[in-house]
């Protein structure tokens, strides 16, 4: 997991470039309550669960979208409950199995199962598409509004996003 951003001047740089690997199952992970401190965890033990690479898998991206930007973007919940889930997680977990990659993928749906959460996996392109959709339009909208969205970095310990979001 990182985050973007540099304090400092870079005075070279050398670009290695990677194969995409074959597969990728894109994750939708939503929570929804008001306790978000046993929703939380969940980013902690997806992130520490894919830094195994269980069969060879790795999380290549992991975007987390609080309950400001759910409403912003007039997020569609895929879980068939009532109301705009107050976290969501989406992620794209990559690798050369295909079999290794769904499996991570289910096992990162059971962790936010164990929370509370409901998750869905997406297969194809257009579906994977579909999903990161409402993460891009948090740009448009801070790009169009100058809304809430800070553009600097910022640096949240995992453990402690619940009191980010919350605060």
């Amino acid at each position: 997991v990182q985050k973007e951003g540099c304090d400092g001047l870079i005075t070279s740089a050398v670009f290695v470039l990677h194969r995409m690997p074959k597969h990728t199952r894109t994750v939708c992970l939503e929570f929804f309550g008001y306790d978000l401190s046993k929703a939380v965890p969940a980013i902690v033990e997806v992130k520490d669960y894919l830094e195994r690479r269980p069969g060879g898998a790795i999380l290549a991206g992991l975007e987390h979208l609080d309950e400001r930007y759910v409403k912003a973007v007039g997020y569609a919940p895929k879980a068939k409950r009532h109301g705009r889930p107050k976290m969501v997680l989406l992620g794209d977990i990559v690798g050369e199995d295909e079999t290794a990659v769904m499996q991570a993928a289910s096992q990162v749906v059971r962790i936010a199962n164990a929370r509370g959460g409901e998750g869905f996996i997406a297969v194809s392109a257009e579906a994977r598409k579909t999903f990161w959709l409402d993460r891009a339009r948090t740009a448009a909208i801070a790009r169009h509004t100058n809304a809430f969205k800070i553009n600097e970095d910022v640096v949240i310990p995992l453990p402690r996003m619940g009191d980010y979001c919350e605060g």
